[in-house]
């Protein structure tokens, strides 16, 4: 069930039962450039009220990610700033690609896991934050 459910220019958020993880879908057949990405990640920091999270990205709804979004989306600075840890979900060739060129070449700074079943995203995740909130 979806709380707390806000629109946002490019992209909708919300919480489930699992208020810890932030969900994240992109609205449809979405280019990602700078201008696009600056955008979302203010949304999301916004929403999340700049308090480190997690977060689940359903990349469906992608067309294509500019070089330049792509490295800014990699930089803690930048599209990683407030995220723990993220697990990225699709079910298209188009975000399939992006996902695992992005997880292999990029490297991010924080645990990220691509799937396909959005229940073992959230399973994944979970077990990241048990993890974390042992140390």
């Amino acid at each position: 069930m979806k709380k707390d459910y806000k629109n946002f220019n490019y992209s909708s958020h919300w919480r489930e039962d699992d208020s810890r993880i932030i969900f994240l879908e992109y609205n449809p057949n979405l280019v990602i450039d700078m201008v696009v990405a600056n955008d979302i990640v203010r949304s999301r920091l916004g929403y999340a009220d700049n308090k480190p999270h997690y977060i689940l990205i359903d990349f469906t709804n992608v067309k294509s990610v500019t070089k330049e979004a792509r490295d800014y989306m990699n930089d803690p600075d930048g599209g990683l700033k407030g995220i723990k840890g993220g697990a990225f979900l699709s079910n298209n060739v188009v975000g399939n690609l992006f996902i695992n060129l992005y997880l292999n070449i990029n490297k991010p700074s924080v645990p990220a896991k691509f799937f396909k079943d959005k229940n073992d995203a959230i399973d994944w995740l979970r077990k990241i934050i048990n993890e974390n909130e042992t140390k």
